[in-house]
């Protein structure tokens, strides 16, 4: 479960979508299954899953690792294209 914040920090409002949902929307996009997927990533089928239903956060070197084999950038996967971070974060 994740930890709260100790800092009060402004909500970015950047995605309904999370993480994991959006590489699973993506993975399907491919034709890949969960189990191919975790294959070319270097791992189980089960881990996997977790991050797709937001089980388990995504470290740094994962999210690297899923835009390599989805052959997307990692902006895509973290949705920043679409919400420039300056116009979040400086209002």
């Amino acid at each position: 479960m994740p930890r709260k914040s100790k800092f009060k920090l402004k909500p970015l409002h950047i995605s309904s979508e999370s993480i994991g949902k959006r590489i699973a929307r993506i993975r399907k996009s491919k034709n890949l299954t969960q189990k191919e997927l975790a294959q070319k990533i270097g791992i189980t089928r089960s881990r996997l899953s977790k991050y797709e239903i937001d089980k388990i956060h995504l470290l740094d070197e994962i999210v690297i690792r899923f835009a390599i084999a989805l052959e997307v950038s990692s902006d895509e996967i973290l949705r920043l294209k679409e919400y420039p971070v300056k116009k979040q974060l400086h209002p």
